[in-house]
């Protein structure tokens, strides 16, 4: 188990949390015991809104099948092109999910700290069993147990976004990488699912309290290979719990698909 990269305090009284080598623990004595595969669990019942909240275990499995084949492979890199400009000392993947995005990270920032948190326990113990030598934490975007003026960078990918707890984590100037879907993401994919697809609706490009430095466009494909991953793909996304059965068992019979890709990255930068 690695020490914390960025000074964890206790969810439930903001006080510091240290170390003991199997625990977290605060002066009030709240304890928050390290998991067998090596994440700490830092959100508390009452700032959770469900039982186990964020991605099921259905949804994770998918992501590493996907993960696996590729996915996110040019947007990773599209990141890493970002952020190594600012050559930032530490970094949050906020909305980590299985860590394929904090690993490629790590990879390319060896000497920066590296943090990944998810509201998804499921999430976060999958990526702690694969990442062995990167901290996680199951935590809220909303309310980050992290001290404030801590981080350099913020990268939050097709995650919710939290203006107000992101500008008291990072430093003056810090920088925040954001990801959403572009319009003709997956759009093919979806053709194959609904009867009318149409194009992703674009968030406005302002958040108050950042200076909006840049957008960069993404676009790849991805080749599903068999059945299987075109499952697991529709699985990782919302459009799973919102199409016909009968639309999911057509896309299990269709043998491969080059998927078409988009991703809208935009860079900001804390006032």
């Amino acid at each position: 188990m690695s020490t914390p990269i960025f000074p964890y305090i206790c969810p439930l009284c903001n006080k510091t949390l240290a170390y003991n080598g199997k625990s977290y623990v605060c002066p009030n004595k709240h304890l928050f015991d390290v998991s067998k595969s090596g994440y700490v669990n830092l959100l508390p019942v009452n700032k959770k809104n469900s039982i186990n909240p964020g991605d099921n275990k259905e949804m994770i499995n998918a992501r590493v099948a996907v993960m696996d084949s590729g996915y996110y492979k040019s947007l990773a890199d599209c990141i890493i092109d970002l952020l190594a400009v600012y050559a930032p000392k530490s970094i949050l993947d906020a909305g980590c999910g299985i860590g394929y995005l904090t690993n490629r990270l790590h990879q390319a920032f060896p000497s920066s700290q590296l943090l990944g948190t998810d509201i998804s326990k499921y999430a976060i113990n999958s990526a702690s069993k694969q990442y062995k030598d990167i901290p996680f934490a199951v935590a809220s975007s909303n309310s980050f147990p992290i001290e404030s003026e801590s981080v350099d960078a913020i990268v939050c990918a097709f995650a919710p976004v939290f203006s107000e707890e992101f500008l008291r984590i990072l430093t003056a100037r810090g920088v925040f990488v954001r990801v959403i879907p572009g319009a003709k993401h997956l759009l093919n994919l979806k053709a194959k699912l609904y009867d009318n697809p149409t194009l992703n609706e674009p968030d406005a490009e302002e958040i108050e309290g950042f200076d909006f430095i840049k957008s960069v466009t993404v676009v790849d494909t991805f080749n599903a290979k068999n059945n299987a991953e075109l499952v697991s793909l529709v699985q990782m996304t919302p459009y799973f719990y919102h199409v016909k059965k009968s639309s999911l068992d057509v896309l299990s019979l269709i043998p491969s698909l080059i998927v078409g890709q988009e991703f809208d990255v935009r860079l900001y930068i804390h006032k």
